[in-house]
């Protein structure tokens, strides 16, 4: 019979530290899409305001920044295959983005009297954690329910836990 003495403890926390180094790698990652994401809202606005109305283009943008980021998240930053449940539940991260920073925008301003455009920025910032979270549990819990479904994506589409961390 073999002997273990003490290297659970080590195995555990260097999963552990494995694990958070994987989220933080996940949220830089999800950072930087947004950042990203926001030129892209942007660009598209701006070439189609020259053409409709800009409540119509702002539509539009939003919509393909709301797709592009559903994509490049799921593959980018969560490394699995995207699906339409998970799709359905991405906009509630943004929802509570919207919802989160707009609370905090007031609280800001109104009560702690800060700068309006500073006090925006400042809210934006605040609710990425949140955000990324909610679009995290979207696209992974989604894709966990179609497992359990039945639907089984192709073995070659599956990411193993130990390639993610690469």
């Amino acid at each position: 019979m073999k002997r273990t003495t003490g290297h659970t403890g080590r195995t555990r926390r260097r999963r552990a530290r494995g694990a958070r180094g994987a989220a933080l790698r996940q949220f830089a990652t999800f950072a930087a899409i947004g950042l990203a994401n926001t030129g892209v809202y942007y660009a598209v606005y701006a070439t189609l305001n020259i053409w409709l109305p800009y409540l119509a283009a702002h539509v539009v943008g939003y919509a393909v920044s709301v797709v592009g980021s559903f994509l490049l998240n799921s593959y980018v930053t969560l490394r699995t295959r995207p699906t339409w449940r998970a799709f359905a539940r991405y906009p509630l991260s943004g929802a509570a983005n919207v919802v989160g920073s707009g609370i905090l925008l007031h609280l800001a301003v109104s009560r702690l009297g800060m700068n309006e455009n500073l006090a925006a920025l400042a809210a934006g910032v605040a609710v990425t954690p949140l955000s990324f979270v909610l679009a995290r549990w979207a696209i992974t819990s989604g894709a966990a329910a179609t497992r359990r479904a039945g639907t089984r994506p192709p073995p070659e589409a599956e990411v193993t836990e130990a390639a993610s961390r690469k």
